[in-house]
């Protein structure tokens, strides 16, 4: 009950200081619909004549857009670490009966909420674009974006008590992220690539999310690829939360 306790009131603490952010809340609302106004007119430009895209566009975009969302805003929360790192905020936390799990779990459950948050606004301005996606696929699809987002906000936060400086994070970061998403399929299909990069891009585990994400918005509940993705992502979930608490309980020892 203590850990439960400690794991509450450190998550509403972490909400708290996200929801007094306004740059927060603009960016929340602006980031979907720029994504929206400015590249679906490209997307529907290719589209045509194309016949991998029948249908409409959006349901190919929008289920692609959604981890990328989700894999962002969990891996650059190591900023915020650094940050309390340098404050002496987490050294304060090391005197006091504080659970070290509920440190990590803290700014996670955070995360996880503000990527769930972003992805319904994003899905409900997509909505008025023209997006149609499976109601039930996009409950299912909100579980592999939490396992997403844990995944990545357990790696950030753990790398920033590691590195404890924006100098050695920020080029950690980017240098995943980059070839992470260009290799995911978020904006275009990888299988409109060429065989070599469909192959490297199998063993991301976030191209897998992709692939789930665009048969669960369209209702494809059979398709081996949402087995696959709940697969990696739960397995990559249980590691990577168990490799960063030991990181905090280190760092607070």
């Amino acid at each position: 009950m203590k850990l439960v306790r400690d794991i509450y009131l450190l998550s509403m603490r972490c909400i708290k200081i996200s929801i007094r952010n306004p740059v927060f809340l603009f960016m929340g609302i602006i980031t979907p619909f720029l994504y929206l106004s400015l590249f679906t007119p490209l997307l529907k430009t290719l589209a045509k004549g194309n016949a991998f895209f029948s249908g409409n566009i959006l349901d190919t975009f929008v289920p692609g857009m959604l981890p990328y969302i989700a894999f962002t805003t969990g891996l650059f929360t190591g900023f915020g670490a650094i940050d309390e790192l340098r404050s002496g905020l987490l050294e304060r936390f090391r005197v006091t009966p504080v659970s070290r799990l509920a440190l990590l779990a803290g700014p996670v459950i955070r995360d996880v909420c503000e990527t769930l948050f972003q992805c319904t606004l994003f899905i409900i301005i997509a909505i008025g674009f023209g997006f149609r996606g499976n109601p039930l696929g996009i409950l299912l699809l909100f579980i592999l974006l939490a396992l997403l987002a844990t995944i990545t906000s357990s790696f950030g936060n753990a790398m920033g008590v590691i590195t404890k400086s924006e100098e050695r994070f920020a080029p950690i970061t980017h240098g995943i992220t980059l070839p992470t998403m260009l290799l995911s399929g978020t904006l275009l299909p990888i299988a409109l690539a060429p065989v070599w990069l469909k192959t490297i891009a199998y063993c991301n585990p976030v191209y897998h999310v992709v692939e789930a994400a665009r048969s669960l918005a369209l209702g494809s509940f059979l398709s081996l690829e949402i087995a696959i993705a709940f697969i990696v992502l739960s397995t990559l979930a249980c590691l990577t939360v168990y490799w960063a608490s030991n990181v905090f309980k280190k760092a607070t020892a």
